[in-house]
C-alpha cells in the first residue's frame, strides 16, 4: 500500500483563531448597521466605526504585513522622497541602484503600501455596499485561502471604517459644506442660511466707501539765514 502524500503547505499558527474572531465580530456589526436608517444619528455611526476598527485590526493581522518602504531587506528603513518610476520606496536600495551596485534588486514587488480609502461622498448607501462586499468575501475565506484574498478583505474593512468614521462626524444644521457647524443667519436673503457664507456674500456685494487720503504736503525750500559779514 502506498503511503499517503502529505502537502508541504502549513496553515499559519494564528490564522484559525483570527479567522474565527473575524467571523464572530462581523455579524454583530452588520446587524447594528442594518438596523439604522439612512438618516441615522452621528453617535450611532460612531459606535459602528469603533466596531469596524476592531474588525479591521483582525483582518489586518490575517493579511500580509505592509510597510512604508515595501522592501524585504529594509522594511523599516527611510523612504526615498524622489523614487523613480518602477523603483521601490526604500532609500537604501535606491541609493545602491544609483551608485550602480550590482547587488541591488532590479525588480520590486508592486504591492500596496496603505489600505484603501474610498473616495467621497460618504453616505449610508456607500457603507451598505461596502458591507455587502465584506460579507461576500468573508464567507469565502478559509484556512487555505491565499494571502491576496486576506489583503482584499483588509482593504474592504478599512474602507468601511473610513465611511463610518466620516458619517460619525457632527453635522451642521446649516448644511454648509464650507463651514461645518456654522451658526444660522435667520435674516439672510433667501431664507435661513450659513452665517459665514451670508456675511461673505454681503461684503462682496456692498460697495466699499471712498477712502479720503490727505494730499501730499509740499516741502518748501529751506531758507538759509545770511551769515555774518567777513
Amino acid at each position: 500500500m502506498d503511503s499517503p502524500q502529505h502537502s508541504a503547505y502549513r496553515v499559519p499558527t494564528k490564522r484559525p483563531f483570527l479567522l474565527n474572531e473575524l467571523r464572530s465580530r462581523l455579524p454583530s456589526v452588520d446587524d447594528r448597521f442594518r438596523a439604522l436608517s439612512g438618516c441615522g444619528d452621528p453617535t450611532e455611526y460612531d459606535a459602528i466605526a469603533d466596531s469596524l476598527y476592531q474588525v479591521f485590526l483582525t483582518a489586518r493581522n490575517l493579511a500580509p504585513s505592509r510597510n512604508s518602504t515595501d522592501c524585504s531587506t529594509h522594511p523599516n528603513g527611510p523612504v526615498d522622497p524622489e523614487s523613480p518610476q518602477g523603483w521601490g520606496q526604500c532609500l537604501f536600495c535606491n541609493s545602491n541602484r544609483r551608485a550602480g551596485n550590482p547587488r541591488a534588486r532590479q525588480e520590486v514587488a508592486n504591492t500596496p503600501l496603505q489600505y484603501e480609502v474610498p473616495p467621497p461622498p460618504y453616505t449610508h448607501e456607500a457603507l451598505l455596499e461596502k458591507m455587502r462586499h465584506i460579507n461576500d468575501i468573508s464567507f469565502e475565506l478559509n484556512y487555505r485561502s491565499p494571502d491576496h484574498d486576506f489583503a482584499i478583505a483588509a482593504d474592504l474593512v478599512h474602507g468601511a471604517f473610513v465611511i463610518a468614521r466620516e458619517l460619525s462626524r457632527p453635522r451642521s444644521s446649516s448644511r454648509c459644506s464650507r463651514h461645518p457647524g456654522a451658526p444660522i443667519d435667520p435674516a439672510a436673503a433667501g431664507g435661513p442660511r450659513c452665517l459665514f457664507c451670508a456675511a461673505a456674500e454681503h461684503r462682496a456685494s456692498t460697495v466699499a466707501p471712498p477712502q479720503i487720503r490727505d494730499r501730499p504736503r509740499r516741502t518748501l525750500p529751506s531758507r538759509r539765514r545770511p551769515g555774518p559779514p567777513n
